[in-house]
């Protein structure tokens, strides 16, 4: 994101001018010991400080069961994202090929191609995945992921304000809002790394300050989006057209002298793309052979998303409970809460002279626009058509979520803040202060509750007893109501037996992570009887595992089918042997009651 060109407008001293921004002034509003401090240690320090807040408020609990698998267990992200970071070394270490794998949806396997495995931190964390097992991975991945964010985005207000303190605000506007939290309690690594977005724009001011040379701006920017493209090709696109468009921007406010240098980024931007694509050769070759995902689902952001926060943090006001409802739920990754928007108008108003402080207002109104989608929807209500609503009908466009794109209007609104707060002024006004604590407070206010659940890793898996249960290579359907529980087991056993069924994501699977015929049986019908029969000689299930602890309420039918189990700690084992016991019933007999 280019939210830097603007402030130069090419005349001679401009760029001197905006360089030292970067270092702090006796006059200005920081202290004697944060002016000591060389620019990395006050990174070391930001992040130190992100690092303590989140892990002694939000991640409190995790960090006390680090082992145990107890995010969100109710979703199917978490647990995919913990068979992802197993998939990438165990694909690797045998040879394969990382884009498909028969070891889910078995007997015939799943392409992995437009599918968000996460290989950059999948490779990353290899060695602790390895040594300590994928699940102590994820969680590691998850705890530090929103601080890293965060300190990213200090690093760029600082290298743009030289103040401390106003940026380490302004990492925090991006590193804990409201895209990053909700992301990052759902599990969500694909979306909860973001720390590229910052780090490509500090790359473009040190460029544009003249600190490091055009050949490294295009090696380094080249490699950052080589990396986000492999992290989630959807932000990787997103970030594309944010740029182009911060291009065009920054050409239109600049002025006629500094144009050149607005098309020499172009140019050298372009040439980091290259690189980018190169390095995405052979997923993009394997890619565009498979079918990309389709979905059917509201995925804008709602008007009221943008000040309204979830409902259980409505201070017990009943009407905002009550309109808290009724946006869909992924619009909630997009609060900037009242005191945010405020700050940000106030900043537009006092220092629209400024370029930078344009630049960053007319991209933040346009992102948010388009993050609004197709149609315009108040309060989980269509309320008009927007007028570019047939583009997101575009091949790619259409299986994107147009409410991703607040990720770039955060990184926006920390600079903003950082802005807001270094200021013109020798000494920071108290009013200024106090609004960004405001800011601070109700980014706080609307953190979710991280949903925490005690250990979903049976002990059938975490003892090894499994080895004693099932052949090497069998191929098994778990039936749990834990989320993706048959990729988490199979992932800890480092792929030692084989799963029917397992979610991939909403565009590519079936909302279960059973296979449908498994699924079926709940309506204890005949027909889905002889289906699920077919389907065990067919595929050549050799067991059910059943997770005793967090099973569906209709899971008697196995038993009335004819299959019989037994009990290994909290796993009920039912072996097929073919269906041979299978047995037709009528529609009174498989009926299923709650267990």
């Amino acid at each position: 994101m280019t939210a830097i060109s603007p402030a130069d407008d090419g005349r001679p001293g401009q760029t001197a001018q905006l360089a030292a921004r970067a270092k702090p002034t006796v006059g200005q509003a920081e202290t004697r010991s944060a002016r000591s401090w060389s620019p990395a240690q006050q990174g070391l320090a930001a992040l130190g400080i992100y690092l303590l807040v989140w892990l002694l408020t939000a991640d409190q609990v995790l960090i006390h069961h680090m082992t145990w698998a107890e995010i969100d267990q109710k979703s199917m992200d978490p647990n995919f994202y913990v068979w992802s970071l197993r998939w990438w070394p165990y694909a690797i270490g045998h040879g394969l090929n990382p884009l498909y794998t028969n070891q889910i949806g078995a007997p015939a396997g799943h392409s992995l191609a437009w599918v968000t495995t996460v290989p950059p931190l999948a490779l990353l964390v290899a060695p602790l995945t390895l040594t300590a097992g994928p699940v102590v991975a994820f969680n590691v991945l998850t705890v530090i992921a929103l601080p890293l964010s965060a300190w990213a985005a200090f690093v760029l207000c600082r290298r743009l304000t030289g103040k401390f303190w106003a940026s380490l605000v302004g990492g925090a506007v991006f590193g804990f809002s409201a895209y990053e939290v909700n992301h990052g309690s759902a599990g969500q690594l694909n979306l909860v790394y973001s720390l590229l977005m910052p780090i490509l724009a500090y790359l473009v001011l040190a460029w544009w300050q003249g600190s490091i040379r055009s050949r490294t701006l295009v090696i380094f920017a080249g490699l950052a989006m080589a990396v986000q493209f492999y992290l989630f090709l959807e932000t990787f696109a997103d970030m594309t057209a944010i740029l182009a468009i911060s291009l065009v921007l920054g050409f239109a406010l600049i002025g006629r002298a500094g144009r050149g240098r607005i098309v020499k980024l172009a140019k050298l931007l372009g040439l980091a793309y290259a690189i980018a694509i190169v390095a995405a050769l052979p997923y993009l070759a394997y890619a565009f052979s498979a079918k990309p995902p389709q979905l059917r689902a509201v995925t804008g952001l709602d008007m009221v998303s943008l000040v309204v926060p979830r409902p259980q943090r409505t201070l017990g006001i009943p009407w905002l409970r009550h309109l808290a409802w009724e946006p869909v739920h992924t619009s909630a990754a997009g609060y900037i809460g009242v005191p945010l928007l405020v700050l940000a108008i106030l900043l537009a108003v006092t220092s629209w002279q400024d370029r930078l402080v344009r630049f960053l207002t007319c991209m933040l109104a346009f992102i948010i626009v388009a993050s609004f989608g197709p149609y315009l929807y108040v309060a989980g209500k269509p309320v008009a058509r927007l007028p570019w609503a047939t583009l997101w009908g575009l091949p790619f466009l259409r299986n994107a979520y147009p409410s991703r794109l607040m990720l770039f209007a955060f990184l926006a609104l920390a600079v903003g803040t950082a802005l807001w707060l270094a200021g013109p002024a020798k000494r920071v006004s108290p009013g200024r202060v106090a609004l960004a604590v405001l800011v601070l407070a109700f980014i706080a206010m609307d953190t979710p509750t991280i949903a925490i659940w005690p250990n979903t890793l049976p002990k059938l898996i975490s003892s090894g007893a499994y080895r004693q249960e099932i052949k090497p290579g069998e191929i098994v359907v778990v039936v749990s109501g834990v989320g993706n529980a048959g990729m988490l087991w199979q992932a800890e056993t480092g792929y030692y037996m084989r799963i029917a069924g397992g979610f991939i994501n909403a565009g590519l699977s079936h909302q279960t992570d059973l296979p449908l015929v498994v699924k079926d049986l709940a309506a204890g019908t005949p027909l889905y009887v002889a289906d699920f029969e077919k389907f065990v000689k067919t595929d050549h299930v050799g067991a059910i595992l059943l997770d005793a602890k967090n099973k569906p309420p209709w899971v008697r039918i196995f038993g009335r089918v004819g299959l019989v189990g037994h009990r290994v700690g909290n796993v009920i084992i039912y072996p097929t042997d073919g269906c041979q016991a299978c047995r037709a019933l009528g529609r009174g007999q498989l009926k299923a009651r709650p267990a």
